[in-house]
């Protein structure tokens, strides 16, 4: 009779590969015809969009886009503050050896720089440089015997398979439509110069059959006032909360959010005064949730049959488990100085940072994340031939997390956001300002295990025990266990305990003498 294994599925994942791929978008901008000519070029920014990203065989196919920003100072009297908005839409293969169709792939993309140059009043150049980093998941069943059937005499051998099982993945689209009016203590807005949004996904809760998820939406909007043109900022926070489907979830798994934004818009119109003082958000943007219970399933580590040889066919896996994720919020407080010769300060109008990673180390029972931080502060001052400004400084940064049970073998996965910026004017030269940077890190540990996938019985073969001594005495070696004894003479592990009345078939010991009839050998009992 044929042997048939009972197999239960534990999903886990496996990373294909990770790559980091380099990409520069470069353009010529015209000025549009209702805004002045360029006279200096203060503060070039971009933000990245993944729009749709897939992917095939041995890549990955991301299409994005980059919103470019450029706050110049206008060839005309007083070098008012102008800005330019652009897009320019990229694609960018990425080659992975292994990929295939339907896998799951997560990016991200950082901008390392961004640089402007002018070609004449009514044209400019853009430069950005960015990095997108691609990690490729494949997620699949790992097929564990747990029994096996088909064979009354079949002696089975089992072990505890410690691992983290991924019970639950869902991506889901998330919007926020929210309309803020503008306190009195703030002028009407005249035009839009610059918008900034970062969004962080602050905490998640598992409970049955979904995931709530709690955030953080914040906004920085710099503008021309009605007030005689002057450079005003104005930021607001929204929090938001969003479940996620997950069949498989459990209030007691742990569980980890992602979140990745797709667009953001704001507009400003009037209110019931008639003031340009109210104003609407429309962000769009990808949840990612998953949900990992700690699975300990008994599996079949070995087997075979007193009567008759198997063929035992074992596959080998390959995955990379979930180890943690650790979460920390790290201040930076310095203070940024104007250069020498450079036109004092008299008001700041907005001040924005990047954080940039260089290096991620993995120690027992702790990773540090180190990098830069980029900070950049646009103000005025009160000398007429350069009244705007722009201060750029790079700082270093180290953040900590302490982890238990992470191991220096182990690898991780690391990212960093701006999560809050504060500032204040020391005097007309230095500014002190505060960064809340929030570091989030993935750790995985790579295992490979082989697993019991087939057995058959070997036909036409029969195991003839008629020139076998009647009784042998085995002396127990090093390593060995009982298990490995009966398996060799093609008897049991009871039947050997039985005759020579062990207790305990886990505790031998080297140099123990152990009884086998032959007897045994034949009927297994």
């Amino acid at each position: 009779m044929p042997i048939e294994l009972i197999k239960n599925p534990l999903k886990v994942c496996r990373v294909i590969g990770e790559e980091v791929s380099s990409t520069v978008v470069e353009e010529d901008i015209n000025v549009p015809d209702v805004s002045p000519d360029v006279y200096k070029i203060l503060y070039p920014s971009a933000r990245v969009i993944i729009k749709d990203s897939e992917t095939a065989g041995d890549k990955v196919m991301i299409d994005g886009q980059v919103l470019i920003n450029i706050l110049y100072a206008a060839d005309s009297e007083g070098r008012p503050l102008n800005c330019i908005n652009i897009s320019a839409d990229f694609n960018q293969p990425i080659e992975m050896p292994g990929v295939k169709p339907r896998m799951k792939e997560w990016i991200d993309a950082v901008v390392q720089h961004v640089e402007c140059k002018i070609i004449n009043s009514r044209k400019v150049r853009i430069r950005v440089i960015m990095d997108i980093n691609c990690m490729v998941e494949d997620i699949f069943d790992m097929e564990l015997p747990t029994d096996a059937r088909g064979s009354s005499d079949i002696q089975i051998l089992k072990e505890s398979f410690n691992a983290k099982e991924l019970t639950g993945l869902t991506k889901d689209k998330y919007t926020i439509k929210e309309e803020i009016e503008m306190g009195s203590d703030k002028p009407a807005v005249d035009e839009v110069l610059k918008t900034d949004f970062k969004a962080s996904a602050k905490n998640c809760e598992t409970m049955e059959g979904k995931l709530q998820i709690n955030g953080i939406l914040c906004f920085t909007m710099l503008y021309k006032s009605m007030d005689a043109g002057s450079v005003e900022s104005y930021e607001g926070e929204i929090p938001f909360s969003e479940y996620i489907e997950i069949p498989e979830a459990e209030s007691n798994m742990e569980s980890t959010a992602d979140l990745q934004f797709k667009d953001c818009y704001l507009d400003v119109s009037e209110n019931e005064e008639g003031e340009n003082k109210k104003i609407s958000i429309n962000a769009n943007m990808d949840l990612t949730g998953k949900t990992y219970k700690d699975a300990e399933p008994e599996i079949i580590s070995d087997l075979y049959s007193p009567a008759s040889e198997l063929n035992i066919e074992k596959l080998g896996y390959e995955f990379n488990e979930f180890m943690g994720r650790g979460t920390t919020s790290t201040v930076l407080k310095e203070s940024i100085n104007i250069k020498p010769k450079s036109p004092e300060i008299e008001k700041v109008c907005c001040m924005d940072a990047k954080v940039i990673i260089n290096e991620v180390k993995v120690m027992d029972d702790k990773v540090a994340v180190e990098g830069i931080v980029d900070v950049d502060c646009i103000y005025t001052s009160s000398f007429s031939g350069e009244p705007m400004n722009v201060l750029q400084e790079q700082y270093p940064f180290k953040a900590v997390l302490d982890m238990d049970n992470v191991k220096t073998e182990m690898y991780a996965k690391a990212a960093c956001k701006v999560e809050n910026i504060s500032f204040s004017v020391l005097s007309s030269t230095v500014i002190d300002f505060r960064i809340i940077i929030n570091t989030v890190v993935d750790v995985y540990k790579k295992k490979t295990k082989k697993i019991i996938g087939k057995v058959e019985e070997k036909e036409g073969i029969v195991l003839d025990y008629s020139t076998l001594p009647a009784v042998t005495v085995y002396v127990v070696g090093k390593n060995d266990t009982l298990w490995k004894v009966a398996k060799k003479y093609n008897t049991t592990v009871d039947a050997i305990a039985k005759l020579n009345k062990i207790e305990n078939p886990d505790n031998i010991h080297e140099g123990d003498k152990i009884l086998i009839m032959k007897n045994m050998r034949l009927s297994g009992k």
